[in-house]
């Protein structure tokens, strides 16, 4: 190896030296195999951190899942080949890894049980908490083995990382300077977006770098250029923490800083042994160490005015929020007590929290809102793969843990390559599944923890040698035979493997390609059953049955129909029926395959089919029962008693409805258009006064009572009630578009312009809405029909990309915790007392 200007000379090619991960190769082959392996690895952990397919086709995570899918079985492919050609092999087997894999077999036999395969052995994008996706956490951590004993490849994995890391933080910083619209590269349309996946799993990979920065800067005598360099990137990387604003982070990364730097002042005198020559520190360390305290220790104290700043410099308002400790806790509890041993398997949270959420969530804007895991990515294993996952996966921890102090403090090998290998490699798999514990990472993150884990075994070979067991490989001719069946057996899984992988890749590419370039329903239509022939995901089916179901809805407003018309809303009916039918074969336990199905048969029965009616209400108890607390199902039966004119069965649901969420404005709503049609709006209004007497810090209740005044005309109390609910609530969405309205048939123009102007923050993508302002602006708005009046608009909502729920302020329940700290211009009103 040549001289390199970015390798200390203490690691030159003369440290090197040493034995591969296998017994000396009889031949070139061997050897050759051996170094493609390796280089294999090696790109992964440039690659995880910085690859993505343009434009996205299916999505990040499952960009990188099936890339290292790929590369992790090319190398289990190339090792059984290359095992062919050796009669014995040397390396450590640590319990650590073989428990771990004890982990992915309880996630499959809980999948296996939990009566949704699909859902959990792969899910629809190979999701992070699918049993899929731990077998491939277990096979990277396995594949870095063949870097045991080769000191120049595993420095160049540290090295091919460290170049992805900048790569991943100078993007990301940059688009942070100059906004989300700057070198999208066709996939990455917000700042709060990187290739990482999440803005918090950005923060978490940018303080695992702050974090190998320093360690390296501690253990490696680097020139002084390579130091500078060092301590820029942790600038880079403490600027990007500071925007996302993680306040766990902040805690680590301040802790581990201010241990480094007590550790720096007093290794002379604490930690060296007697006659042994002070060790010179480097003045990038100490600069280094102090800076990240500082910064760590202000963010801490002061983070939230902080924030603030840095939010209104950058014009990013990024808040993501999670189950809290106490929510998941309490899921946990309902789970075991149906199923402690296997819990509710694998990939499956999303259904324990429709079925054991509390249901005073319902009060709050995250009512509708399915969680996919719960306050950390390993409380949701212990929830999702029972007692069973949970026991194996502390075990691996505990193991992992003891193979850490074995290696970094009972180990009597003095070589400082490894130490430092060793030490870094496990740091950075300690932090990584420590941050599991407290967070969701998303799977490159995961993926990224498998790796360290990995690569932490390959430096335990080296620093506890005596571990090392050797293994007979081809010692006989019956032995060699068996190897060679294993081999084909290990090679034909894993093409079909890929092949599996790979059409569900296609499949969710294709649906993606559906949903954005589909200019017409007959075209979204055509791609989505493209997509299910590919794969069978439910998905597919409910999404193409619900666009059916908006085709429908448009065939019913034609009064006079030919028979052809009559003929092409049958077939479309039927198709209608038929994709839901199947998606709900493919995945009972999702309400939504239910409820896609009630909707095509309350349309149905609008029309006159027999037996329709029946079958709807059924489907929504199916629903219903699937999402026990869910109001919608109620609100969609009262819909349909509605439009068959029987006021009191949909004023029993609304009765419901109301049960479980007292602010359901649109339950309201429809109340109030029931009460008009029948005409009771005296009787209406008298009771809707005794109930705002009753509660008088409900705004959705003076909602009600002002849609019952506008609808009798009394226009001045109306807007009394409006601004009532508004200085209850002041992001009552509906409540400022009713009284905007109002407003208009008060002339009171200004004052309707500036509510709607409000109202338009939360619905920018109403073109309606804004056509509505325009009028209103140029004068030529026609004065509305407040009575009459249907859809309003929507509330302030979380939002929902990928795994991660973001909120437009402090969501201030304590069912919900926020993972970033909330600024100033974040906090919202709390919630009036119900």
């Amino acid at each position: 190896m040549s001289e390199s200007p970015f390798v200390p000379k203490a690691y030159q090619e003369s440290q090197f030296t040493g034995e591969s991960a296998r017994p000396a190769a009889p031949d070139k082959i061997g050897a050759m195999i051996l170094k493609v392996e390796q280089y294999i690895v090696i790109a992964l952990l440039f690659l995880i951190p910085a690859f993505f397919v343009p434009g996205l086709p299916a999505s990040l995570g499952f960009d990188k899942v099936l890339l290292s899918t790929v590369l992790g079985l090319s190398v289990v492919v190339l090792a059984g080949l290359s095992a062919l050609r050796y009669s014995k092999v040397s390396t450590v087997l640590p319990a650590s890894l073989g428990v771990f894999w004890l982990v992915v077999i309880a996630a499959f036999a809980s999948g296996a049980l939990s009566g949704d395969l699909k859902d959990a052995f792969q899910g629809s994008v190979f999701e992070a908490q699918t049993a899929g996706f731990l077998m491939v956490m277990g096979l990277l951590m396995t594949v870095p083995l063949v870097l045991q004993r080769s000191k120049q490849m595993s420095l160049k994995a540290l090295m091919f990382f460290g170049a992805g890391a900048v790569l991943v933080l100078l993007y990301n910083l940059v688009r942070i300077i100059f906004g989300g619209d700057f070198l999208t590269l066709n996939s990455f349309g917000s700042a709060t977006v990187s290739m990482l996946g999440g803005f918090n799993d950005l923060a978490i990979f940018s303080a695992l770098v702050i974090i190998l920065s320093l360690i390296t800067l501690l253990q490696l005598p680097l020139k002084k250029l390579h130091q500078a360099i060092l301590a820029a990137v942790s600038v880079v990387a403490l600027a990007v923490m500071a925007t996302v604003n993680f306040f766990s982070l902040w805690v680590i990364v301040g802790f581990f800083a201010l241990l480094l730097l007590v550790y720096i002042f007093s290794r002379d005198t604490l930690f060296s042994q007697t006659g042994e020559s002070k060790v010179s520190v480097s003045p990038a360390l100490i600069f280094t160490t102090i800076l990240v305290c500082i910064v760590s220790i202000v963010f801490v104290v002061a983070g939230e005015y902080l924030g603030s700043k840095i939010s209104s410099t950058t014009n990013i308002n990024y808040l993501e929020v999670r189950p809290s400790v106490t929510a998941t806790l309490d899921i946990a509890k309902d789970v075991y007590r149906q199923d402690a041993f296997l819990g509710i398997g694998p990939n499956k949270f999303v259904d324990a929290w429709r079925l054991y959420k509390d249901p005073s969530i319902n009060e709050t804007i995250f009512w509708s809102t399915n969680f996919n895991a719960g306050f950390g990515f390993v409380p949701t294993l212990f929830i999702t793969l029972g007692l069973l996952g949970s026991v194996c996966l502390l075990a691996f921890q505990a193991l992992y843990l003891r193979l850490g102090y074995r290696m970094l403090l009972r180990s009597t090998n003095t070589d400082s390559f490894w130490y430092f290998f060793g030490l870094t490699t496990f740091v950075s798999a300690t932090f990584l599944w420590l941050m599991s514990y407290l967070y969701v990472s998303g799977p490159a993150l995961m993926l990224l923890t498998a790796l360290f884990t990995g690569l932490s075994f390959s430096a335990y070979q080296a620093l506890v040698p005596q571990d090392v067991r050797v293994i007979p490989l081809v010692s006989n001719r019956k032995r060699g035979f068996l190897l060679m069946t294993l081999v084909i057996l290990v090679i034909i899984g894993s093409v079909s493997s890929v092949f599996t992988m790979s059409k569900q890749y296609v499949a969710q590419a294709t649906f993606t390609k559906a949903r954005t370039t589909s200019t017409t329903p007959a075209e979204f239509q055509q791609l989505a059953l493209q997509a299910y022939q590919q794969f069978a995901d439910d998905t597919f089916l409910t999404t193409s049955a619900r666009t059916r179901v908006v085709t429908l809805r448009g065939m019913m407003a034609n009064t006079k129909p030919s028979e052809a018309d009559q003929e092409k809303f049958v077939a479309e009916a039927r198709q209608a029926v038929l994709e839901a039918e199947e998606a709900i074969k493919i995945d009972d336990s999702n309400p939504d395959t239910h409820a896609a199905l009630a909707d095509i048969l309350i349309i149905l029965s609008a029309v006159g089919f027999e037996d329709a009616k029946g079958r709807a209400e059924g489907k929504l108890e199916d629903a219903k029962w699937r999402d026990p607390f869910n109001p919608i199902y109620e609100m969609a039966g009262a819909m349909l008693a509605a439009q068959l004119n029987d006021s009191a069965a949909a004023r029993e649901k609304i009765g419901k409805a109301l049960t479980l969420k007292r602010n359901y404005s649109e339950a309201l709503f429809l109340l109030t258009q029931i009460d008009v049609k029948d005409g009771n709006i005296d009787n209406a209004i008298n009771t809707s006064r005794q109930i705002v007497t009753i509660e008088p810090n409900n705004p959705t209740r003076y909602y009600q009572l002002g849609v019952l005044l506008a609808a009798k005309k009394d226009l001045p109390a109306a807007i009394q009630a409006y601004e009532a609910a508004i200085t209850l609530d002041s992001n009552f969405a509906n409540a400022r578009y009713m009284l905007a309205l109002t407003y208009l048939d008060s002339n009171r123009t200004q004052d309707a312009l500036t509510q709607l102007r409000i109202v338009q923050e939360t619905n920018k993508e109403n073109t309606q809405l804004a056509d509505m302002i325009t009028k209103v602006e140029n004068g030529t708005y026609a004065q509305s029909q407040t009575n009459t009046l249907e859809g309003a608009v929507n509330e302030a909502a979380p939002g929902q990309e990928g795994g991660a729920v973001t909120a437009p302020g402090d969501p201030n329940t304590d069912l919900v915790s926020p993972v970033n700290t909330v600024s100033a211009e974040q906090e919202v009103e709390p919630a009036p007392e119900q």
